[in-house]
């Protein structure tokens, strides 16, 4: 069979290192509209940078594929995306298995639980515990964060190879989310060899200025870390538990509880 030489063309330009401008561009329109509510074509222009004109083609395709819904009250995306987010999730190890313990977590803890794994060089968060109370954490199934600005993500950089870490660092810094977020590469590193020496990490206001989270990493059956549960709540309700756990006076404490989950979630990969 004789392949189409614009595909030929697009395969090489990806195998390159290029991109395809248009196809980024879609893909920035459809980010754009997750996050904001029922933008008007003119403020996705501007957000995304590009045309009036390109973006309402871009917008007839994506609504053509059921992917954007245009209806009385403006633009939101199609159901197809929920779709394909659901079958990404079902492709992750952790689908299955974490959501129960994760609840068990939440009730245990009077706080919402958050289950997250790192993709690519941002984490991503695969499961929020249900919680009418905090509407406002941008933790949402399927949004993307940085990893340094949270506890999670550092539970998992403690684990990860140090030219790893280095390498993310390297490439694309350690932007501040808040005026708390670790920006210093020597700050991030001394966090680290505290969670590896207790094993849980603990972050006050990085990501939400008034929220304070504490999380464990998840391993498979080889030790390599696979992502991370824990809790968050406003940080009046979440003490520094540093202080006990160094003293190795947590039993009782917030961070046993999150401890046990990870442990159950290690061991229920092993169980697969």
């Amino acid at each position: 069979m004789v392949m189409d030489k614009r595909v030929c063309a697009m395969e090489s330009n990806a195998t390159d290192g290029k991109t395809i401008q248009s196809i980024e561009t879609a893909f920035a329109i459809i980010e754009h509209i997750a996050e904001t509510d029922r933008p008007s074509v003119s403020e996705i222009a501007a957000e995304v940078g590009c045309s009036r004109s390109t973006a309402h083609y871009h917008l007839k395709t994506l609504q053509q594929n059921r992917y954007v819904i245009r209806d009385t009250e403006g633009l939101r995306l199609g159901l197809r995306v929920a779709r394909l987010g659901d079958l990404a999730l079902r492709e992750s190890d952790l689908h299955g298995i974490i959501e129960k313990n994760a609840d068990d977590l939440a009730a245990e803890t009077d706080a919402i639980a958050h289950v997250a794994v790192k993709e690519g060089e941002k984490m991503v968060w695969v499961y929020r515990s249900s919680d009418g109370k905090i509407t406002d954490l941008q933790t949402e199934v399927g949004r993307e964060t940085y990893v340094h600005c949270t506890a999670y993500g550092q539970a998992i950089l403690a684990y990860m190879p140090e030219e790893r870490v280095n390498a993310l660092i390297e490439r694309f810094g350690l932007p501040a989310i808040t005026d708390q977020t670790i920006t210093e590469a020597d700050d991030l590193e001394e966090q680290l060899e505290v969670i590896r020496e207790i094993g849980f990490a603990y972050s006050v206001g990085g990501f939400h200025r008034e929220m304070s989270s504490i999380a464990a990493p998840i391993f498979d059956t080889t030790g390599t870390v696979v992502g991370t549960i824990g809790i968050t709540n406003a940080s009046k309700h979440i003490n520094n538990p540093y202080k006990h756990a160094k003293a190795r006076r947590f039993s009782d404490e917030l961070p046993s509880h999150v401890q046990k989950a990870a442990r159950i979630a290690s061991d229920n990969l092993a169980d697969l």
